[in-house]
């Protein structure tokens, strides 16, 4: 008998793709790690953290539930995925996911469905006919999957954003997805051994994670005694917006030298903040700007060279 849940194997996090020919790669799409459990009295999706998303999401089970004559004779099943509201074939919306995400009055669900319908993005089967066949090796599994898909009258070849059910393919060509994923500006890569095995709750290195970062030039604006943050900010509409905070990134000796260059040139404070005139300018690089802030900043360099009346909202929107 086969679990509905087993805790997901997760990547290892890298900022270059591995390459040789027992390596091929996936897009990364941005939404819920999400296993999905399938037998003839029940349908269950699972989040990372063991969170059931079957009844926030109810359009994939209904969806499945349509279709499952076309495939009993394979349950139980358990499928790995992405559950994801796609903008198109290689990019997730994160912000509708999240707020999805967060509902819970079945009515407001509804309308939810109908305005942002989500997608699983399956790129794994883990269990067939009740059997786990996590023991195999990637590329059988893979075959199992995209078998199992065609049966299903699911396009392999490519990612459907109006469909419930999608299969993620992989390719050997790293020029190409490289090329597709900046693009598109979807959220990375994730490359996989051939021969990798799945194993539940590991972080592992036969798996292989690289974001699609983007970088843009910003005006430090303050620096927080309390947590350790410096503050960064754009030009809008003739004011300094503030768009996001960063620590990660930055050098013990660099951390220091700029403490002290806020230090120095302090206009005032805000609570812990120290607040400094826009002058100093520094590159960060992050994932997106989601609700105006920027998501997962991290520090590059200082760009002494930069003026900071360049660091503008439309700037920052172009390099996003």
């Amino acid at each position: 008998m086969i679990s509905a849940f087993l805790k997901p194997m997760l990547p290892s996090l890298s900022d270059k793709l591995p390459v040789g020919e027992d390596w091929v790669y996936e897009v990364k799409y941005d939404g819920f790690r999400c296993l999905l459990y399938w037998d003839h009295s029940s349908i269950i999706m699972t989040s990372r953290n063991g969170h059931h998303l079957h009844t926030i999401f109810p359009e994939i089970p209904d969806f499945l539930k349509s279709i499952e004559n076309m495939v009993d004779h394979l349950f139980p099943l358990l499928i790995d995925g992405e559950l994801c509201i796609l903008e198109n074939s290689f990019k997730a919306n994160f912000e509708q996911i999240q707020k999805r995400g967060r509902l819970k009055q079945s009515e407001r669900v509804k309308q939810a469905v109908k305005l942002y319908p989500s997608s699983f993005c399956a790129f794994d089967l883990l269990a067939v006919e009740g059997q786990y066949i996590y023991h195999e090796h990637f590329l059988k599994r893979k075959e199992r999957l995209s078998s199992f898909m065609e049966a299903l009258e699911i396009d392999t070849q490519k990612v459907i954003p109006s469909s419930f059910l999608n299969y993620v393919a992989f390719t050997d060509d790293i020029e190409y997805i490289e090329q597709t994923v900046r693009n598109n500006k979807s959220e990375g890569i994730v490359a996989k051994k051939l021969k990798s095995k799945w194993s539940s709750g590991t972080r592992t290195n036969h798996w292989i994670k690289v974001k699609n970062l983007k970088y843009s030039t910003l005006i430090l604006t303050g620096y927080d005694t309390e947590n350790g943050f410096f503050h960064v900010g754009v030009i809008k509409d003739d004011l300094i917006m503030f768009v996001g905070l960063f620590s990660h990134g930055i050098s013990p000796e660099e951390k220091e030298a700029l403490i002290q260059i806020v230090k120095k040139n302090q206009n005032g404070r805000s609570g812990s903040i120290i607040l400094i005139e826009p002058s100093l300018c520094v590159e960060l690089s992050f994932l997106e700007v989601y609700k105006d802030q920027l998501r997962q900043p991290r520090f590059v360099r200082f760009r002494f060279d930069a003026d900071w009346e360049d660091c503008t909202w439309e700037n920052l929107q172009k390099n996003s």
